[in-house]
């Protein structure tokens, strides 16, 4: 058995970690074009948060005398941040269990098996006939896309090559860069590592993939079309909303949960959501996700007096998200 991770080399959960990413990005209008022309001729601001920050306090969950304690991240982050929260340390010190934030997909792989899907992902990052991006997209859209990637990634003309989707969501991972924010969960991985260091005991939740190829291969089924609409949404995000983005790191880096509660997605994006739906394998995937982790948590609310456990804050606070889940099964839950 092989456990994936999301690295180039384990192109089945990379290629499900990026779309699920597009999936949380909200539907936004595209502004006028003179808005666009003014917003790529600005200079890149930057996030100005630095130093140490402790990032909101914690959601306690309870079942009588058994705790479970929420760490809510954020994604993207500031990235010049440095994070330290001695609420979690002490939690740590306490704690039986700790509950990573992605579960784990596991696949039964060999080597040969391993080549193959890497090949296969290469040729599923392309267009049909090897097009470039401008032969596939209206040329308005290609315009907007083009104004981006010289903002934000001018060396970068490999994303020319690519899909629709995955050629925007490689712009939008330059744009958060360029802004002082990162697609990295650094808390989450370093809470993870004061875990093990604290020897708790790390209650990983795990989603199985018998057909990895053949999951690869209906995602490069999704059509053209809904590639194309999933692309508008996000070029919307990137010329509107970085400023938003930007904001909300700064209010979780301070722990300023309103600000957070009032900015959270209130729906993941249709049109990016409807091109996943195209495979069948992937909508399951996605929800396995989160019954998984869901699963482990609570098993673990109920057998350990205090568990810690990670989860991004739009995850958490959405209507029908983690806390709306664990209060429909009877759980008390403080807010921080």
């Amino acid at each position: 058995m092989t456990t994936f991770n999301a690295t180039r080399m384990t192109l089945l959960a990379a290629f499900a970690t990026t779309l699920v990413g597009a999936a949380a990005a909200q539907p936004v209008a595209a502004p006028p074009p003179e808005a666009v022309k003014d917003a790529v001729e600005e200079t890149v601001e930057e996030v100005l948060v630095a130093g140490e920050r402790a990032g909101p306090g914690l959601w306690k969950v309870r079942k009588g005398d058994n705790t479970l304690y929420l760490l809510a991240t954020i994604t993207p982050a500031p990235k010049k941040m440095e994070w330290r929260s001695r609420e979690v340390e002490s939690v740590l010190a306490r704690a039986q269990a700790f509950v990573p934030a992605r579960p784990e997909v596991d696949t039964d792989i060999g080597p040969i098996k391993a080549v193959q899907l890497y090949m296969q992902y290469r040729k599923l990052r392309g267009n049909a006939e090897g097009e470039r991006l401008e032969a596939v997209l209206p040329p308005p859209l290609f315009e907007r896309f083009e104004r981006l990637r010289t903002k934000y990634a001018p060396r970068d003309r490999s994303m020319l090559e690519r899909r629709p989707m995955l050629a925007v969501l490689e712009l939008q991972s330059a744009a958060v860069e360029r802004s002082g924010l990162t697609f990295r969960n650094d808390v989450a991985n370093k809470v993870e590592k004061l875990a093990r260091e604290r020897k708790v005991g790390v209650l990983r939740a795990e989603v199985r993939v018998d057909d990895s190829r053949g999951t690869l291969a209906e995602l490069g089924q999704i059509p053209q079309a809904a590639e194309i609409a999933c692309m508008e949404v996000i070029l919307g995000r990137i010329e509107a909303d970085l400023a938003n983005s930007r904001q909300r790191a700064e209010a979780w880096a301070v722990g300023d949960v309103g600000r957070l509660r009032s900015g959270a997605a209130s729906q993941a994006s249709a049109t990016c959501l409807d091109s996943l739906r195209n495979s069948a394998r992937m909508t399951k995937l996605l929800r396995d996700f989160e019954t998984a982790w869901l699963g482990v948590v609570t098993r673990s609310l109920e057998r350990n007096p205090v568990t810690l456990a990670v989860a991004d804050i739009d995850g958490l606070l959405r209507p029908g998200g983690i806390l709306a889940q664990l209060r429909a099964r009877g759980y008390e839950i403080d807010e921080p």
